[in-house]
């Protein structure tokens, strides 16, 4: 019998399955098989052996028309003529398929989006869910991070004419977009998250450790203190500080899906304080300058994916993915392409060596792990200067724009294997197996398309509980699946979500958290306690939503004075869209006052539904 989240996993997977849209491919049968799986194999059948249906597709649309069948299933009896699309140039092939959701398959094979749309959503749709891993698994990740950041030191041959030709010509590219930009000019501020040196959020601007070199590039009286006054009233503690620390970050395991954890740095508050600046620097010149306006993007993922939307009907671009990204940026690569002011600033907030949770310390190749706010602006850079070098020598870079978010990168077809080289010659890897250059199939920035058919999964990523922020989080999710489907046809797999989480939600035009996009209705009023706000003249519910405590852990001070200076502006003008949810509530609050994270509870509160 199957107990607990498996069982609510189930019902929604069923639930699912028998949605109106993907009637035609599944049958009884699949259903049958599913729950006698699920039953016997448990939740791993779910988040690993399942998505091998998906990843099967996916390499078929990446490695053009080439079937490779998925292990773990049992094969049909029959095979399946596919006819080769227009432009490819192979010979009719036969696919032994899964007998699993056989039809889907067939017809996915066949260029159906819609069973490919089936296909991907029943199978992945568990693949990304937050799951303990066992200490064996923690420790192949950090087997990994080791093995990358050691390769680093040789993955660029400079000597290699080509080589140097795309270097040369990626830091002259680079070069024109920074040369008259200043990195001294920053607004630096201390990051929401955890530290190296385990310093609370609270005291962050209260307390200090010194980096020579560090100070050497950015004056810790010039960028850590308020005024002069705050400075000369500080100045005994700074004097206090002066024995020199050593500039190293912390390797932590956090959750990320089925797969595995994911690694990240915790910088030195104090590097951090300077970082969060120069990314918010880098930001704004690479978002507005001529040369990367509209191509390097850190706000707006819907440009990527339209373009990979387009490409799937005219195949005029290919979508590129980089496997782990961060780790293989090398500082040997980003002191080829960052001319010397910028390149001085940041090496001096960046930390030199790692300490791995078993108490190692490494001394770190790459340019900065995932982690480090410098980290995503840097690498976005890097990304886009080798691909446009590369494409330049080739002749191409005029007519042939490189767009960039993050480890996406899209590019024109036509010079996909050799941008590919380009970037493996500098040490970045290009994941195959999710890169795709011709055929229907296109993925950039989590939208996923078949002939400009949105094939995009909506994934469940947490438990379906109504414990700590899950209230808010299955909402969320009902939300995906109803902007997938829509309301109505959504109804069973909303009405599964709302007996596992054990609540009726709202339902709301508003972007409320906690509620249904969708036009209000009588059960609002039927299963909540209504009142009538006679200050605002409108009726609100009674609904669940998420409060945090208010702490208030110093008196208005300097260091106080120094924050609200530093994170003025966050909510009202243009720089509150790089900033962090909750940087924008402490921003908010009186000097002394910070919100606690790990406080946050369901209350009930009284809403305006609209």
């Amino acid at each position: 019998m199957l107990m607990g989240n498996l069982k609510s996993l189930h019902l929604l997977w069923v639930n699912l399955a028998r949605n109106q849209r993907y009637r035609p491919y599944v049958t009884e049968r699949d259903i049958e098989t599913f729950s006698k799986r699920v039953a016997n194999e448990g939740l791993s059948f779910l988040t690993t052996t399942l998505p091998e249906l998906g990843k099967a597709l996916d390499r078929f649309h990446a490695n053009p028309w080439q079937w490779k069948y998925p292990a773990g299933f049992k094969p049909a009896d029959f095979c399946v003529q596919v006819e080769v699309p227009f432009g490819v140039d192979l010979i009719i092939n036969h696919y032994q398929v899964p007998l699993f959701l056989n039809s889907a398959f067939q017809s996915a094979l066949k260029g159906d989006s819609v069973a490919v749309d089936c296909v991907r959503q029943l199978s992945y749709i568990f693949y990304k869910l937050e799951v303990d891993y066992d200490e064996e698994l923690r420790k192949q990740f950090l087997v990994n991070f080791r093995k990358i950041d050691h390769d680093l030191a040789t993955a660029i041959n400079i000597e290699d004419n080509y080589v140097l030709s795309i270097v040369a010509v990626a830091r002259r590219l680079v070069g024109r977009i920074l040369c008259n930009e200043d990195p001294l000019d920053i607004r630096p501020r201390h990051g929401s998250g955890a530290t190296a040196c385990h310093t609370k959020n609270w005291d962050k601007y209260h307390s200090l450790r010194y980096f020579r070199k560090l100070d050497d590039v950015y004056p810790y009286s010039d960028y850590f203190f308020y005024s002069a006054t705050h400075l000369a009233d500080e100045l005994q503690s700074l004097e206090e500080i002066a024995n020199e620390s050593v500039p190293r970050a912390r390797v932590c395991l956090v959750p990320k899906d089925s797969r595995g954890p994911r690694v990240i740095s915790c910088e030195p508050a104090e590097l951090m304080f300077i970082q969060q600046g120069l990314m918010r620097r880098l930001y704004a010149i690479l978002e507005t300058h001529p040369l990367t306006r509209g191509q390097i993007n850190f706000v707006d993922q819907g440009i990527n994916r339209e373009l990979a939307r387009e490409a799937s009907i005219d195949d005029s671009n290919a979508t590129l993915d980089l496997s782990d990204a961060s780790d293989r940026v090398s500082l040997q690569l980003v002191r080829y392409l960052f001319p010397e002011p910028w390149l001085r600033c940041l090496e001096a907030c960046r930390s030199e060596e790692t300490a791995l949770p078993d108490g190692e310390i490494v001394k770190l190749n790459k340019f900065a792990p995932m982690g480090s706010s410098c980290c995503f602006p840097v690498e976005a850079l890097c990304f886009w200067a080798i691909a446009q070098a590369t494409l330049h020598i080739l002749g191409y870079s005029n007519e042939s724009p490189v767009y960039v978010y993050g480890d996406d990168i899209i590019i024109p077809s036509y010079c996909y294997d050799e941008v590919v080289r380009g970037l493996t010659l500098v040490g970045l890897k290009v994941n195959e197996h999710k890169s795709y250059k011709s055929g229907p199939f296109r993925e950039s920035c989590g939208g996923d398309y078949h002939n400009g058919y949105d094939v995009t999964p909506v994934r469940v990523r947490k438990a379906l509980t109504s414990k700590s922020t899950g209230i808010v989080t299955n909402a969320d999710l009902a939300n995906s699946f109803i902007a997938k489907f829509g309301y109505e046809n959504s109804l069973s797999i909303i009405s599964v979500i709302e007996t596992c989480v054990g609540y009726q939600y709202p339902r709301s035009e508003r972007p409320i958290p906690g509620t249904l996009r969708t036009s209000p209705g009588a059960s609002n009023s039927v299963f909540f306690q209504v009142r009538r706000n006679r200050d605002y003249q409108r009726i609100e519910h009674r609904i669940l939503g998420l409060s945090s405590k208010v702490l208030t852990k110093h008196l208005p001070d300097w260091g106080e004075l120094l924050r609200k200076e530093l994170t003025r502006g966050s909510v009202d003008d243009t720089s509150g869209k790089y900033e962090n949810p909750l940087s924008i509530m402490d921003s908010k609050l009186d000097p002394g006052q910070y919100t606690d994270p790990r406080s946050v509870r369901k209350t009930w509160q009284w809403v305006w539904l609209g």
